[in-house]
């Protein structure tokens, strides 16, 4: 009874050891964090929305370019309120509405005139809430998913984790990427923001598909 009470520690400390020796290996959070990937921070869409941050974008896609001011205002049960703010690039157009994000991250009362923003919004900057259905480790090496597109089924898997520069500042993001064939599309999420804060993705030939970059933040700690 003794030995057994004696020996359980050990292996503990030996399990613990290895751990420790392992996982400083495959890139944690940052060279000044050194957590168990259980114990690390998860992201989802929407995360941190509660906070109401004001976050605006430069939106790039093949038939559009536009920036998106969006602030999250009022929770209720079957969504958010959200202030949109549109300027095109090409057009000069300027439109303003307040609209309910649903809580599957799709607008839904948006108006005529600011519809093709918003399915904008929701096949680039919303992307990801069709494939993060459930919180994700923001660990470097952890695989959020897999994504089908046709015949491929890449897997999507925190590459980076790092300081990126932005107009407003510095955010620490993680980057979460796939490659079809040999081209490489990517975006980075910052935790605690409720969307992710860049991304570039491509064509199956490599040609730009869409962009988009947070360009301004506010009313975040």
């Amino acid at each position: 009874m003794v030995r057994k009470i004696l020996f359980m520690p050990l292996g503990i400390m030996f399990g613990a050891a290895a751990i420790g020796i392992v996982y400083p290996l495959i890139g944690l959070p940052g060279a000044e964090q050194n957590v168990i990937p259980r114990f690390a921070s998860q992201w989802y869409v929407g995360k941190g929305a509660e906070n109401k941050p004001t976050m605006q974008y430069l939106v790039k896609t093949q038939q559009a370019e536009f920036s998106a001011e969006m602030q999250f205002l009022d929770q209720r049960d079957d969504g958010q309120d959200v202030r949109v703010t549109i300027e095109d690039k090409k057009t000069g157009q300027h439109i303003e509405q307040t609209l309910r994000l649903g809580k599957a991250y799709l607008f839904v009362d948006a108006g005529q005139e600011i519809k093709p923003y918003t399915e904008h919004l929701e096949t680039t900057v919303f992307w990801a809430r069709d494939t993060i259905l459930e919180p994700k480790y923001l660990v470097v090496g952890a695989e959020w998913g897999t994504i089908y597109i046709g015949k491929l089924t890449p897997n999507l898997v925190i590459t980076q984790y790092e300081d990126t520069k932005f107009g407003f500042g510095s955010l620490k993001t993680y980057t979460a990427s796939y490659k079809m064939n040999d081209v490489e599309n990517k975006f980075w999420v910052s935790d605690n923001l409720p969307l992710p804060v860049k991304a570039e993705f491509y064509t199956l030939d490599g040609a730009p598909d869409y962009s988009f970059e947070l360009i301004n933040l506010e009313g975040t700690s």
